[in-house]
């Protein structure tokens, strides 16, 4: 069976054959990837940062999906403004609210309430910039790959 959502869902179908399932493996993923990420910059992370990079995967895959009339560059400060966005809200709850003290980044040039910078915010710009483009090169594989047929 070809699948009419396939293209959105980047090799979903070989994992399983439900959109939510497809999309909670992703975020997944991008939440693990989001938590490794901090753990190489700088050596821990916390369980809050990964649903936040699964949340922030999700958006890129949105963003990459729906708005592919927009350039890569575009594409790729929507993604950060949107990572920063969900940066902020986390940092609020985890860090203002519940007192967690995940991240600080009141040391850093023009932050807001110590949650987000510019610094990080352009960061973000350079890691959507190769996920997008990776997301491009994964679909163009992806249309060598043998379709489903309908009979067995």
């Amino acid at each position: 069976m070809n699948l009419p959502f396939r293209k959105f869902f980047l090799f979903g179908n070989c994992f399983c054959r439900s959109k939510a399932a497809s999309v909670g493996i992703k975020m997944l993923l991008g939440g693990i990837a989001y938590g490794l990420l901090e753990v190489m910059w700088r050596g821990y992370t916390h369980p809050s940062m990964v649903i936040a990079g699964g949340i922030c995967f999700a958006m890129m895959l949105a963003i990459d999906r729906y708005l592919t009339a927009i350039p890569l560059i575009l594409r790729s400060a929507l993604c950060a403004l949107g990572i920063t966005a969900v940066e902020f809200g986390v940092g609020m709850l985890v860090n203002h609210l519940w007192h967690m003290d995940v991240w600080d980044y009141s040391e850093e040039w023009m932050h807001l309430f110590g949650q987000i910078c510019p610094l990080y915010s352009c960061l973000w710009f350079f890691i959507s910039l190769n996920i997008l483009f990776l997301l491009a090169v994964g679909r163009y594989i992806e249309s060598f790959l043998p379709r489903e047929s309908a009979v067995r």
